[in-house]
């Protein structure tokens, strides 16, 4: 088979983030090498470069190409 259109499989994916400690509140870009997966559930985070508090990611905002090797790690 040939790739004629490759697709949005290898672009770079990041996101703005704000940290939810109150007594921070930094906006922090996350990249994809700076999201983990939780230890319970099925969630994703962040941790803020400023405070080291965990920041949320919802799944959905993850392409699959990030998310199916953290689903691997668990």
């Amino acid at each position: 088979m040939k790739v004629i259109k490759e697709g949005k499989w290898k672009l770079k994916w990041e996101m703005e983030a704000t940290c939810p400690e109150p007594s921070c509140g930094a906006v922090v870009l996350v990249e994809e090498a700076d999201v983990a997966a939780v230890d319970y559930g099925s969630g994703y985070y962040a941790k803020c470069a400023v405070c080291g508090d965990r920041i949320p990611i919802p799944g959905e905002d993850l392409p699959l190409r990030v998310s199916d090797p953290l689903h691997k790690k668990r």
